[in-house]
Formats: structure tokens, C-alpha cells, sequence
């Protein structure tokens, strides 16, 4: 147990650095030269491909209120567009009032405390796009949640019973790579480390509009 409380506590950690850092990588990485850089153009967006001895990694640029922010991925997008995924997923995370671009008060990011953190992680870029209340393509306030109860008062428990139109819940499950909904909640699925940066690359793809539904 006390090896699952450290990747819990891990986890945690990571996320709220992420977001609040959110304004120093989009400041950095914005002024990054990209000259003489790989890329390619993907349904109007500039994919560069930024590579090492270890690994490649896909980078996006997204402009919001006139700033830029930077997200990468492992996948390209159009490596992504086979999985199972429900049509009209960008609509019903953002927003409660789509016609007049209301957007959801918060989103509860929620998942079993039984889970690998290393399948958790998985999801740090979909929580970067998201954002907070200050930051981010969306700034929707994103909170950390657990779908079963870990003894932590810190940590409220959300479950898809819980998601309504205006404070909803996306909930990481262990099953059948797949993104769905249920109700006024979304459910990302996958049983290895691979198919959860598949779903999470392919969701915050969907999110930029980088894939198109």
C-alpha cells in the first residue's frame, strides 16, 4: 500500500507543477528556434518533430488570447485515427452551453488510486490543454479525483455518477482501448502504458482540433 500512496502522492505532485508551469513552458518554448527543424502540416497545423537518441516526440503550437502554447505528443495524429473513439467528445467536455460558448465550470479528473502511475501519467498533456482558471488553451479549472475512496480527505471521490452538464467528469478506467461517454461523463480505456498515451494523445488531439470529428 505504500508503494501505491507514493505513486499517488507522485502523481499529484506532478499535475500541479505541470499546470502551474503552464505559463513558463508556453513563454520558453515559444521563443524556441524552429529553424531548419523537421515538420509537417496537419489539417492546418504545424506538427514539428522534435528528436533525440531516445526518442521522437510530435510538438504543436496553439494560439489562445494572442499567446502561444506548446504541446507535445508521442503519436501523430494520423497514427491515432483507427482507435475506437466516439464522435462529438471536444463539445461535450468544454462546453455546457455550446451555441453560446459557455464552458464547463470544472472538470474532475478522476481514477482509481489502484492504478499504475505510469498508465496515470499518460494524461499530463490532456490536463495541460485543459488548464486552470488563469492558464491554458481552455482554462477550465481541472481538479484531481479518485473513483474509489482512499482514506485521503484531500482528494474528493468522483465517479460518472457525479458529472453533470456543468462540472463534469473524465474517468481513467483499466478495459477495451476505447474513449466514450456515459451520460454527462467521459471514459478513457486502455490496459498497457501504450494504450493510454494512444487515448490520451488521440483525446488532446481532438481537443486542439488537430482531428477533426
Amino acid at each position: 500500500m505504500k508503494k501505491k500512496n507514493s505513486i499517488f502522492n507522485y502523481f499529484i505532485v506532478f499535475l500541479i507543477i505541470l499546470i502551474i508551469l503552464v505559463a513558463v513552458w508556453m513563454l520558453v518554448n515559444g521563443k524556441k528556434d524552429d529553424s531548419g527543424k523537421p515538420y509537417t502540416v496537419y489539417n492546418d497545423f504545424v506538427i514539428y518533430e522534435d528528436k533525440d537518441e531516445k526518442s521522437l516526440r510530435y510538438r504543436v503550437e496553439v494560439y489562445a488570447d494572442n499567446i502561444k502554447y506548446i504541446h507535445n505528443f508521442k503519436r501523430y495524429p494520423s497514427d491515432l485515427l483507427e482507435l475506437d473513439y466516439e464522435i462529438g467528445l471536444k463539445e461535450k467536455i468544454l462546453y455546457q452551453d455550446f451555441e453560446n460558448s459557455i464552458k464547463k465550470e470544472k472538470i474532475y479528473f478522476s481514477y482509481n488510486p489502484q492504478m499504475d502511475g505510469a498508465d496515470i501519467l499518460t494524461a499530463g498533456t490532456l490536463v495541460q490543454i485543459l488548464g486552470n482558471s488563469n492558464a491554458g488553451i481552455y482554462k477550465i479549472p481541472v481538479v484531481v479525483s479518485v473513483s474509489e475512496d482512499n482514506g485521503n480527505p484531500d482528494f474528493p471521490v468522483k465517479t460518472c455518477e457525479d458529472s453533470t452538464n456543468k462540472e463534469m467528469v473524465i474517468e481513467l478506467r483499466y478495459g477495451e482501448p476505447k474513449i466514450y461517454s456515459d451520460g454527462e461523463c467521459v471514459i478513457i480505456q486502455g490496459n498497457t502504458r501504450e494504450d493510454f498515451i494512444n487515448m490520451n494523445d488521440l483525446l488532446s488531439y481532438v481537443l486542439l482540433g488537430v482531428i477533426e470529428e
